[in-house]
């Protein structure tokens, strides 16, 4: 059996080598070819003797394609760069265009040649993971796919239609019940301890090619902008002092701004002041305080826009408190797909989501638009919507998924044995069909 999997650092070049030493254990005449996104996958891999390949050079390399990728077809393969690097301007965009078809070429030529049973990407929407599956489809190949993505309480999510909403088992959550299921608090393992020296790979090679105008596209990622530090302190105090002091209150839980999940899975397009103001309408007759939470790691990286219109707002303000601070007091959790919308659920809070997630259909969970979330919101408010309508709580219904659906440990745990062994038993057989084993 071949293998041929996409990975990005140094972090998944160690978990994949974790899955072909075990696929190997029974299986050792199995060949493994690991495509590196970035330099410090592709060094951790030499160093570890598998064999790899630096994706970033070898697309570079001339090839007479066979494949044409018509327009329409390269802006959905670069759609997640071309939309989160939209502020480099229309010389990246030109670029990437360009950068679709290449690695198109590129797997034209590592698919026939290599021949793969087995194709393993790190997630699905990137250049390298669009294009890759772009190539298979047209190509109709034979491999079988897997998609790899980290998963929730230290879980590891292995599907074989895609992560995120795209994962296999979405609509089937709708049919789970939690009964027999007993809720498992989040695994706690011990993290191992990266080498920086890898990843500062990384950053000193695209600070070298960037001013050389060389740099690939795809490793262009520009950071997003501090609001001053100064307006950000009014800003948070003028809510703490400006709003009513309610026990209860909305919470608004903003997304990543450049994940994929707010790129691809945000069908209403709602950006951070979008998504306020829809809440604010929707709750208009209420007199509920609407917190908005930041992801902790993108602390004053949302628009100046939404921290201006915080400093102002006599209803909503911006919270400086800890995710179970912030639950504690929320009535409602309105989101676009956000884990905090999960959490919630966790804790027997609504959750109100406006997009797509993994985990939008378990029972109990509200999908809204822009017409129905205020009618949503309302009936929650009222207690005329119950939070699910089974008998057993979220979070037996959510060990349900867990145990059906994901697989135990972490890519970044310091021991990788048992996620690293479930799935090479799923790669190496056909009877589990891609499910997680029992």
């Amino acid at each position: 059996m071949k293998y041929l999997t996409l990975i990005y650092y140094d972090t998944f070049a160690r978990f994949f080598s974790a899955i072909e030493d075990e696929v190997q254990k029974t299986a050792p005449s199995a060949e493994f070819l690991h495509m590196a996104i970035f330099p410090s996958g592709y060094l951790y891999m030499r160093t570890q003797g598998r064999k790899t390949k630096l994706l970033a050079h070898e697309v570079r390399k001339p090839s007479v394609p066979n494949t044409k990728v018509p327009e329409a077809d390269r802006e959905k393969i670069v759609k997640y760069h071309a939309v989160a690097g939209a502020r480099h301007g229309g010389k990246y965009l030109s670029a990437l265009n360009k950068r679709a078809q290449a690695y198109v070429n590129y797997w034209e030529e590592i698919v026939g040649s290599y021949d793969p049973d087995v194709v393993i990407l790190s997630g699905d929407t990137r250049i390298a993971a669009e294009s890759l599956q772009y190539y298979l489809d047209t190509a109709k190949h034979r491999a079988k796919r897997y998609f790899f993505e980290q998963g929730p309480n230290g879980t590891t999510i292995f599907d074989t239609k895609g992560v995120n909403a795209n994962c296999s088992f979405r609509e089937e959550a709708s049919s789970l019940t939690g009964i027999g299921y007993t809720p498992e608090p989040a695994n706690k393992s011990e993290k191992f301890k990266r080498n920086p020296v890898f990843r500062g790979i990384d950053y000193a090679v695209i600070a070298m090619l960037r001013p050389l105008g060389k740099l690939p596209p795809e490793w262009d990622s520009m950071s997003l902008g501090q609001y001053p530090k100064s307006k950000y302190i009014k800003c948070v105090r003028h809510g703490l002092n400006n709003t009513s002091k309610s026990a209860r209150e909305i919470l608004v839980a903003l997304q990543v701004p450049d994940d994929a999940n707010n790129i691809h899975h945000n069908p209403l397009n709602l950006g951070d002041t979008a998504l306020l103001n829809i809440v604010l309408e929707a709750t208009k007759n209420t007199k509920l305080p609407i917190r908005i939470r930041e992801h902790p790691l993108y602390r004053r990286r949302y628009t100046a826009e939404l921290y201006e219109q915080l400093s102002f707002s006599d209803r909503a303000l911006l919270s400086d408190a800890t995710l179970d601070e912030d639950l504690a007091k929320a009535e409602i959790v309105v989101t676009v797909n956000s884990m905090t919308g999960l959490d919630a659920y966790l804790k027997n809070v609504p959750a109100v989501i406006l997009g797509n997630a993994f985990y939008d259909h378990l029972p109990g969970i509200q999908r809204a638009d822009a017409q129905s979330v205020g009618g949503i919101i309302s009936k929650l408010l009222s207690n005329n919507l119950l939070i699910t309508k089974k008998s057993q709580p979220p979070a037996s219904i959510f060990a349900e998924m867990r145990a059906r659906h994901f697989i135990s440990g972490h890519y970044l745990n310091a021991d990788l044995a048992v996620p690293a062994s479930a799935i090479a038993k799923i790669i190496t057989s056909n009877i589990n069909n891609g499910k997680v084993p029992h």
